[in-house]
């Protein structure tokens, strides 16, 4: 007979340089390219894009959400088990905003610049990146 595990999930989240969280959780709430998609327990499996933007996620136990800010990567859904693989994951308090602030105006200021396609993309993802920290860190520092 099989058992359902409740409505908590197995979800590691995994950046470049360190695994941001490990445990069972009840939401999962991550930034899509055209918009948000909300995971809970039992989720059909699949493999979803992360665009960057801000993510949250609600460990067992607690009524509290976590939030982070992300950059691009993707989610796997397996069996019941989330693995969230993303370039980075910051909590507000990490985010240096002062440091985010003049990464934004350096992007802003190489976007008014004559470029080549290659150096306009990643100056639209730097520009990204930076929007992106600074929104995660509005009204929760």
């Amino acid at each position: 007979m099989y058992k359902r595990q409740g409505n908590t999930f197995y979800l590691k989240i995994i950046s470049a340089n360190r695994v941001f969280f490990s445990g069972r959780c009840r939401s999962l709430i991550v930034p899509e390219y055209d918009g948000q998609k909300e995971i809970l327990a039992h989720h059909e499996d699949m493999v979803i894009a992360i665009d960057e933007g801000e993510m949250r996620f609600q460990p067992e136990g607690t009524d509290n959400w976590e939030y982070a800010v992300v950059g691009m990567g993707f989610v796997e859904i397996v069996n019941n088990r989330v693995t969230l693989l993303v370039e980075t994951a910051e909590r507000p308090e990490e985010i240096d905003v002062a440091r985010a602030r003049e990464a934004k105006e350096r992007a802003e200021e190489q976007m008014r610049q004559k470029q080549s396609i290659r150096e306009y993309y990643h100056s639209r993802a730097s520009l990204s990146r930076a929007m992106a920290r600074l929104k995660g860190t509005s009204g929760r520092k």
